[in-house]
């Protein structure tokens, strides 16, 4: 699955770069274009993570910004995804509502999927903000589904067949499960874009 990710990502960027060496002489239509952002995202119940992005792409008449984001994520809280570092590797669009100005609101939406440690998962956000000269603002909503692969400790009991009660008796075993979560919540995220 990383190779696949991996070549995929880098024939959409090589993809990209032709475009851009092709309209050397349009500059006006189509250019580069780069957002680099990072903030807080709340988490389903009650988890927080910190995450930081980078989306390099080309710009559409400065109106559409169409690109590959790929950044670095983690949550802090105690619950099952605790301490759950991603990557999240995804395509990227940005709409600017006045783009000449320099101060311009935006959306964005991105789609892709996530690669932890023990697993995988999809990657999605929807957000507004704005832009002020190279500042970006952006708040809205996340989602996420992470597949994960972890190690849990059972205890169980002995019963006795001449002891019907509950036993003092216990043992431990190690089994590894693999479930899905599903944390959404809302993102605020800071940066510069070019």
């Amino acid at each position: 699955m990383k190779a696949s990710t991996f070549l995929l990502v880098l024939f959409l960027w090589v993809s990209t770069l032709s475009l851009l060496s092709q309209e050397k002489e349009n500059n006006d239509v189509i250019g580069y274009s780069n957002i680099t952002e990072a903030g807080i995202i709340t988490l389903s119940p009650q988890g927080v993570a910190v995450e930081g992005v980078s989306i390099n792409g080309i710009s559409i008449n400065k109106q559409h910004n169409i690109g590959i984001g790929v950044g670095y994520g983690g949550s802090f809280h105690q619950s099952y995804y605790s301490a759950t570092a991603y990557t999240p590797i995804f395509l990227n669009y940005r709409f600017y509502f006045k783009p000449d100005n320099k101060f311009s609101p935006h959306i964005n939406l991105a789609a892709g999927g996530l690669l932890t440690k023990d697993g995988g998962g999809i990657y999605s956000s929807f957000t507004a903000g704005f832009r002020a000269g190279k500042f970006s603002f952006s708040s809205g909503i996340s989602f996420m589904a992470i597949y994960r692969e972890e190690e849990a400790t059972f205890i169980g009991y002995y019963y006795p067949e001449y002891y019907p009660y509950f036993s003092n008796n216990s043992y431990s075993y190690t089994k590894t499960m693999s479930q899905w979560y599903f944390p959404f919540g809302m993102t605020v995220k800071c940066g510069f874009s070019l």
